[in-house]
């Protein structure tokens, strides 16, 4: 007997675009969260400018963003609901804004570094495109629209994790390829901007083509009927803080469990190249070593996260709730976080690089249970939006998530410039070698540990407090209610 093909928005066709999009997204964070400044230090050839610069840009990108993301999210929600589909076409805009940003963020010409005007001008606009971008990214509204179903939701966003592991692991390679590029240009600055727009051009295509594979849900006649009746306004933006007790608990919580996440990260890329790959009597760097060793952290970080990507779904049933989960997780990367900090207090820690990867293993799964829940959640706030209001509001609570994952990664690379800043850093772009006072790398070490160590551990704490306020009861009463 022929098995009966399933529809949308349960067919493969769909799942696949809708994993699929998500690559340019994924790629593009990578690159702000790991080499934004590290690109403007190391290989933009800037130095301590560079990292004076990056901080600025990010607190000037977060004050737009303030105003900015909301006011996305309203354009998104009062916008006429169109056959492409409403959420769709402004992820086709963030597909466009997002590729043009990275290229020419990572791209700076040399005419440009010569006045710190225009430098701070260039990097201060594509910065802001690329962050208009990836606001208009809205796939957890997209997914909203194909039914609360909340089985299959948490699917969607088990194969995005998924993707966003395996795309981990080959863009931990990135430092493999600006090696490999560089052996035919002679300069790390050049072969970093080389690789950088390859790379984003390709997940540009990918994403795109992604895109056109799937449909929006609902029925757009009906939505534009009942928009044009009761239009969106100020007091249904209001509404989402005041009223909608899921948002407000998550909003809360995600800006606790996110910096976990993005002070993690940042100062770690910095960590391993000084403590393992750097002759400190000479501030000589072992390229090869800091790519390979860049690599594997990478995929000793991707590999925990796909195994708890892919226990997911099956942890949150058991376990009764996306939040319970959620916990697990924080508990795991606080006590993770905690013992690195402790190590490097003790010396033991800049001693072996295995020691930093294992504990960073333990981390890494802890942190990947975290992905699935916080995303479903995200959905579940629009459907509690739509509740308690009569309106989903699904570009506004998307942008204003967007918009803590961007403030963020912002703060995580405030903190490691202003370590950068402390210790007077500066990096031969050519060469990749220190230049500056070697004699401060010890303490900036630990600093950097004080900034991926002991202040997430502190954040995960405080989530573990925070989400014992979410309304689990009401949001398993809605879910049962559509079913």
């Amino acid at each position: 007997m022929k098995k009966e093909k399933k529809q949308f928005p349960y067919n493969a066709k769909t799942t696949v675009g809708v994993t699929g999009v998500t690559v340019i997204s994924i790629i593009a964070s990578a690159f702000m969260s790991n080499y934004f400044l590290l690109y403007l230090t190391d290989y933009a050839n800037l130095g301590i400018l560079g990292a004076t610069i990056a901080p600025v840009i990010l607190l000037v990108g977060r004050i737009v963003d303030a105003v900015n993301d909301p006011l996305q999210g309203w354009i998104m929600d009062s916008a006429k609901p169109r056959k492409f589909g409403k959420y769709r076409f402004f992820t086709l805009i963030s597909l466009i804004l997002t590729a043009i940003g990275i290229c020419l963020l990572y791209s700076i010409p040399n005419a440009i570094k010569t006045s710190a005007v225009m430098l701070f001008i260039w990097v201060l606009f594509f910065y802001l495109i690329y962050d208009i971008g990836a606001s208009f990214f809205a796939i957890a509204p997209m997914i909203q629209t194909f039914g609360s179903n909340h089985v299959h939701r948490s699917k969607l966003m088990m194969y995005q994790r998924l993707l966003a592991v395996v795309l981990g692991a080959i863009f931990s390679m990135f430092m493999l390829m600006v090696n490999a590029v560089n052996t035919k240009v002679g300069n790390f600055g050049k072969s970093f901007s080389l690789t950088a727009a390859m790379v984003i051009i390709v997940s540009f295509v990918i994403s795109f083509a992604c895109l056109m594979m799937f449909k929006e849900g609902g029925n757009h006649e009906e939505e534009a009927k009942s928009q044009e009746k009761d239009k969106i306004g100020l007091k249904d933006l209001k509404a989402v803080f005041t009223k909608n007790k899921a948002f407000s608990v998550h909003f809360i919580g995600q800006i606790c469990r996110g910096m976990v996440f993005a002070l993690s990260g940042v100062a770690g890329i910095y960590y391993m190249k000084w403590a393992y790959c750097a002759d400190l009597a000479t501030g000589v760097v072992d390229a090869g070593k800091f790519a390979t060793y860049s690599a594997m952290g990478a995929i000793g970080s991707m590999l925990p996260m796909m195994i708890s990507a892919m226990l997911s779904p099956a942890l949150a049933k058991k376990l009764g709730s996306s939040v319970k989960l959620l916990n697990l997780g924080c508990y795991i990367t606080l006590v993770s976080n905690l013992g690195l900090f402790i190590l490097q207090i003790m010396g033991i820690l800049p001693m072996s690089f295995w020691i930093n990867f294992s504990i960073t293993f333990i981390y890494s799964f802890g942190n990947g249970l975290c992905f699935v829940p916080a995303q479903t959640m995200w959905i579940e706030c629009i459907d509690y939006n739509k509740h308690v209001s009569g309106k989903g509001m699904g570009g506004v609570i998307s942008t204003l998530g967007t918009f803590l994952g961007k403030a963020q990664a912002a703060i995580g690379t405030l903190l490691t410039g202003l370590v950068l800043a402390g210790v007077g850093y500066v990096v031969d772009s050519a060469t990749g070698n220190y230049a500056g006072d070697l004699s401060q790398i010890p303490s900036m070490l630990t600093w950097f540990m004080v900034a991926s160590g002991l202040v997430p551990a502190i954040f995960a704490a405080l989530a573990i407090v925070v989400y014992r306020f979410y309304p689990v009861n009401v949001v398993k009463e809605m879910e049962q209610a559509n079913q």
